[in-house]
């Protein structure tokens, strides 16, 4: 495989396994017995040429088949290993090795600059796991002692080492290799079925790389196949705007995932602010604070997290601090217009629970027997369902049916569902980890129907794709910038570098990297919004930041504050984030920074083509932050127009380098860039977050602009910028005169004050 400045030479295909006697076997096909074939192909992705290599060994009888296939119209390779046993005797499969390209191997990996130490861009196990750029020159991430006990389950996949040697990394399902002039994206395209594993050694003279699918030990009885994942691989020449487009987008035709057509609406939750010491009267002031605040912040689902419940697995008996019961709760947020939605965690158990007490046999087991854990939640290590099992699946199903078709609640989180995956013995030990966690989540859509959303977190990405409408994308967020355990605060300066505990800089980076995948996979969840100043140390620049991603982006949108005590000016944070809107983002520097800084939200929609785009600084202190202008793809040149969202400040520019003094300490500038050529266009916008991607309608002709947004659902209230050729000589909103002022020649803003949806005429 090779393309110009990277190539791999002598790869190879090969099967870990274990025979009946236990010994471990690596298997490659027999030299002499090896047949190729040549079909032509067509398939979701395209027409093509597939090349069949068939071996078998001969000292195990296993035969090996590998497909490659190259399409006409796509840049990039997907293949396959089947695996059959002509044998007469059983095997357990382990590892079905795809791509193996290491020096040991006497195979080669090469990139065009060889003497320096790889980049890789390493995906973790589900959303909670660090996702972030490696440098060559770091070790991979591991959590520090302390907290290995209660998180290791949580936070890592128990079936992949961790790197121990500088440039040595693993990561899940698919990543980006680079040397900052190429790339390969390598991952899995299929996801369902197993876990991907893709290994990679950075070191200059070391380059390696092997991906690899996980058969979790599963049994190959003679006469029986067993197929892997598709795998894929791409080369990319840099800069390119996406590195990972075309390898999104494949998985995309391959799996077929839920993307909403439209946007979800804003929603209210408890979590962030009161934790699991919620109560039924906290949770009833709110919701009334909710409805008097329709017209600001337009929630349309009100949801009960974690705290309700007597046991963790006991999901229908509600405890003493919520003695109203499930079906009343939701029959009070029903009537105040809002849907109903609630958390839980459908495949953890808590050993007191009434289902690990009825149920012992429901739960995944040790070698030993004994239950595993699954890991620390509060106040308890928690055990696991067996998903393999069919009355732990009809149990699922009833539970979750009965909250949503019985009790009303029309909104499902379901959390640190990690747990059904994890490694253990299981009834049906034919079923992979990921097969076993796929056959719940699959439990739990048809259990809720195809209409109410579903939002996974604590979730592993690949076997969810085509389940969940919504996904949890980082870390736990926090009301701290920095990790920390809300319930053992005196972790903090210990843990203060972990990069998957909560914290709100954990999950920007997470939101920021994973943006990829947002409405392509899924609908991107970031986690909770808040803005409040009580019970937090966030800062005011920190909680701007996270609204500037969030916003511009168009993100699931749930926030977490006591409504009570928010001031005019923090509801209006939340306030300009609605409705949602189809905008993604993309990191110009995603495979420069392991947290990158400049985020680019390209815009093509009535009110314009334009760029926002939000250059943050991570650093402790105020710092310069300089944008070359030309990876915004205008021209050379030409002139733009500029508006700061947060100072409401606009100028003219040249495309060139712009830099903005002294950005805070975690903080942002948000600007919108459009290219001047003479013709009335808009070019700042304090109505919405996104700066323009409210407005349904922009006709202009030789006297007139007129502009009619969608529906805000709320009031909505800002100024509009324009540049206009003549001088304005009236504007209405809504039919009724509106201030209008000058702000340099040709540049008029205009005040637009309305509810639900707003008009504007302009007239010169």
């Amino acid at each position: 495989f090779q393309t110009p400045g990277v190539g791999i030479y002598q790869a190879q295909f090969s099967l870990d396994c274990q025979g009946s006697n236990g010994k471990k076997l690596k298997v490659t096909p027999g030299h002499q017995s090896v047949s190729i074939r040549q079909n032509s192909i067509r398939d979701v992705h395209g027409a093509g040429v597939e090349i069949e290599i068939v071996g078998t060994d001969n000292p195990t009888g296993l035969q090996l088949s590998y497909l490659i296939h190259q399409y006409e119209d796509g840049p990039f390779l997907t293949f396959r290993l089947i695996v059959t046993n002509r044998s007469n005797s059983p095997y357990l499969l382990d590892t079905l090795n795809l791509i193996e390209a290491d020096p040991e191997n006497r195979a080669t990996l090469r990139f065009a600059q060889n003497s320096q130490p790889l980049d890789f861009l390493k995906v973790g196990w589900h959303d909670w796991v660090s996702t972030s750029l490696r440098h060559g020159n770091q070790r991979d991430i591991d959590s520090t002692w302390i907290l290995k006990p209660f998180i290791r389950s949580m936070l890592y996949d128990p079936g992949l080492p961790i790197g121990k040697r500088k440039g040595e990394f693993w990561g899940e399902n698919w990543g980006v290799l680079t040397d900052q002039h190429s790339a390969i994206v390598a991952g899995l395209i299929s996801m369902a079925d197993q876990f991907g594993v893709l290994h990679v050694d950075c070191r200059s003279g070391h380059y390696a790389i092997t991906l690899s699918t996980q058969a979790d030990h599963v049994p190959l009885d003679p006469g029986e196949t067993f197929e892997s994942e598709w795998g894929y691989l791409e080369w990319k020449t840099l800069p390119v705007k996406d590195v990972l487009d075309e390898y999104v987008e494949t998985v995309s035709r391959q799996m077929k995932p839920r993307r909403p057509t439209t946007p979800p609406p804003a929603m209210w939750t408890h979590w962030y602010y009161y934790f699991e010491y919620i109560t039924q009267e906290q949770f009833l002031d709110n919701l009334e604070s909710a409805a008097q605040l329709r017209n600001t912040i337009p929630y349309e689902i009100f949801q009960l997290d974690g705290g309700y419940y007597q046991h963790w697995g006991d999901w229908l008996d509600f405890n003493e601090r919520f003695p109203i019961g499930p079906q009343e709760l939701s029959r009070c947020i029903a009537s105040k217009g809002f849907t109903p939605g609630i958390w839980l965690a459908p495949f953890i158990v808590d050993p007191s629970s009434n289902v690990a007490i009825q149920h012992p046999e429901w739960l995944v087991k040790d070698t030993a027997g004994k239950p595993i854990k699954s890991g620390y939640f509060y106040s308890f290590f928690g055990n696991t369902l067996d998903l393999t099992q069919t009355a732990v699946l009809d149990h699922i199903h009833k539970t979750l049916s009965t909250l949503t078709h019985d009790l009303g609640f029309g909104f499902i989180k379901t959390d640190f569902v990690y747990s059904g995956a994890l490694p253990g013995v299981r009834q049906n030990p034919k079923m992979t980890r990921a097969q076993a966690f796929r056959k719940g989540m699959e439990t739990i859509r048809d259990a809720i129907g195809e209409e109410t959303p579903l939002l996974g977190c604590g979730c592993p990405m690949g076997p969810s794709i085509g389940i969940v409408d919504y996904i949890r994308v980082g870390p736990d967020t926090a009301p701290n910038w920095t990790p920390y355990l809300w319930n053992q605060k005196w972790t903090e300066p210990i843990i203060k570098e972990e990069r998957s505990i909560a914290a709100l800089r954990n999950n920007i980076r997470h939101t920021i990297n994973m943006s990829a995948l947002h409405r392509r996979w899924w609908w991107n969840d970031p986690d909770c919004l808040m803005v409040r100043s009580d019970n937090t140390s966030l800062n005011e620049e920190e909680v701007k930041s996270n609204v500037s991603l969030i916003g511009s982006n168009g993100n699931l949108l749930i926030h977490s504050d006591n409504l009570s005590k928010l001031t005019s000016k923090q509801l209006e944070y939340v306030s300009l984030m609605t409705p949602l809107t189809n905008s993604d983002g993309r990191a110009i520097d995603l495979l420069q920074n392991e947290m990158p800084e400049t985020y680019v939200v390209e815009h093509d929609s009535a009110a314009g083509r334009w760029n926002d785009v939000i250059l943050f600084n991570w650093d402790d202190q105020s710092v310069d932050k300089i944008l070359d202008l030309e990876v915004l793809d205008f021209p050379v040149n030409a002139p733009l127009h500029m508006f700061d969202f947060w100072d409401r400040c606009y100028s003219s520019i040249i495309n060139g380098t712009l830099t903005c003094k002294q950005v805070p300490p975690h903080g942002c500038k948000l600007l919108r860039f459009v290219q001047a050529n003479n013709t009335p266009c808009l070019v700042g916008d304090t109505l919405h977050l996104s700066q323009g991607a409210e407005i349904a309608v922009l006709q202009t002709n030789e006297k007139q602009l007129t502009l009619i947004t969608i529906d805000m659902k709320r009031k909505a209230s800002g100024e509009l910028w324009f540049w206009l050729p003549q001088k304005p000589t009236k504007a209405e909103c809504n039919d009724l005169d509106t201030m209008i002022s000058e702000v340099e020649q040709n540049t008029y803003k205009v005040a637009m004050e309305f509810v639900n949806v707003g008009s504007l005429k302009i007239y010169w």
